[in-house]
């Protein structure tokens, strides 16, 4: 038995495009297509390991429970899987005022109502994760 169809180099990673919000558009009135590449899973374990709360337990003293920072971790996926517009780019946070990604996050796509939504729902599809899947096993 050989193992040699598991023994593969680094796979490269292949950018998606997707349009992030109709409002940008190039000089041909086109939506500008962001870049964005999947995490490795070495990645996503650093992220998610940065994403833990501690918690008191109400009316417990001494005793802490671990939260999930969701938040935290949808916007620390989308700093690393954005390719493209560069958001740690000086001119576009000064542009709109602002300093970090989530500022220029929000002021990019938090002023239309569900472009947020879409584009953390798309970064989740390109990482593997089957969002129907998860919400039906949440209903569960």
């Amino acid at each position: 038995m050989s193992f040699k169809e598991f023994m593969i180099e680094e796979a490269e990673q292949e950018l998606v495009e997707y349009v992030a919000s109709k409002r940008f558009k190039d000089a041909e009135g086109n939506p500008i297509k962001w870049k964005i590449r999947p995490l490795t899973t070495k990645e996503n374990d650093a992220i998610r390991k940065q994403c833990y709360i501690k918690t008191q337990v109400p009316g417990k003293r001494g005793q802490y429970t671990k939260d999930f920072d969701s938040a935290k971790y949808l916007l620390m996926v989308a700093e690393k899987c954005v390719v493209y517009p560069n958001l740690h780019d000086k001119d576009l946070q000064d542009f709109y005022h602002v300093m970090g990604i989530e500022d220029l996050l929000k002021e990019h796509l938090l002023k239309v109502p569900g472009e947020y939504d879409d584009f953390t729902a798309k970064l989740q599809e390109i990482n593997g994760y089957d969002i129907e899947e998860a919400v039906e096993e949440a209903k569960n």
